[in-house]
C-alpha cells in the first residue's frame, strides 16, 4: 500500500459515492409521500365534482300532496291540500338548496273554517346537515310572507316561525315545514311527499 497523495482521490470517490447513496435513500420516501398527497389531491378534487352533479339532480319540480295539521280552540286538525302541487327545488353550489313552496288550498269546511289559502313562498339556502342526513333551517330569520286566507279573510302575514326539513330518496323530495305566520294565534306543520 502506498500512502501520500495517490490514495486520495479513491477515498475521495467512495466516501463522495456512499454519501450520494444515503442522500438517495432519503429523498425516496419523500418523492413517494409527495406522489401520495398529489394523488389524494386529485381524488378529493373528483369527489367534489360528483357531489356537484348530485346535488344538481335534486333540482326540479315535485309533484304530489301536502298534509297541514295544526290545533286550535282544542280541536286538532289535519287536512290534506284539496289537489297536487309541485314543489320546486333549486340546487346552489354551496350545496345549499332553495324550495318554493307553492300556492295552496285545505278545505275546512267541515268544521266551519272554510278553506285556509296559504300563499307562496321561497325558503333559501338551506344547508346540508350530515348529524341529521337532511337538509334542515329554521329559517324565522329570513322574514319570509305570503298570502293566507283564512275564515275568508286574506291578507299578507310574515313567518314569525319556520323550521323546513327537506330530505330526498331516489326521484322523491319529502318536506316538514313547520311554520307560524305572526298574528295568527296557532303554528301550522305542513308535511309533503312529491316526485319528479
Amino acid at each position: 500500500m502506498q500512502h501520500g497523495n495517490q490514495e486520495t482521490p479513491w477515498i475521495y470517490i467512495q466516501v463522495n459515492n456512499i454519501n450520494s447513496q444515503h442522500k438517495m435513500k432519503k429523498a425516496i420516501p419523500f418523492l413517494l409521500l409527495s406522489a401520495a398527497l398529489m394523488t389524494t389531491t386529485m381524488f378529493v378534487s373528483c369527489s367534489d365534482d360528483d357531489d356537484v352533479e348530485v346535488i344538481d339532480t335534486l333540482s326540479g319540480n315535485y309533484t304530489g300532496r301536502d298534509t297541514l295539521t295544526f290545533s286550535v280552540k282544542g280541536m286538532n286538525l289535519n287536512q290534506p291540500n284539496t289537489e297536487d302541487v309541485s314543489y320546486a327545488v333549486k340546487a346552489n353550489k354551496d350545496g345549499s338548496i332553495d324550495v318554493t313552496l307553492p300556492s295552496e288550498t285545505f278545505d275546512f269546511t267541515a268544521v266551519k273554517m272554510g278553506n285556509i289559502v296559504q300563499g307562496s313562498y321561497t325558503v333559501s339556502h338551506i344547508p346540508y346537515d350530515s348529524n341529521k342526513g337532511v337538509w334542515y333551517l329554521d329559517y324565522a330569520a329570513q322574514k319570509d310572507s305570503a298570502m293566507v286566507s283564512i275564515f275568508g279573510k286574506t291578507k299578507k302575514y310574515e313567518v314569525k316561525e319556520g323550521k323546513i326539513t327537506v330530505s330526498f330518496r331516489n326521484d322523491s323530495v319529502f318536506v316538514k315545514n313547520e311554520h307560524m305566520f305572526d298574528g295568527m294565534p296557532m303554528a301550522l306543520n305542513g308535511s309533503f311527499g312529491g316526485k319528479k
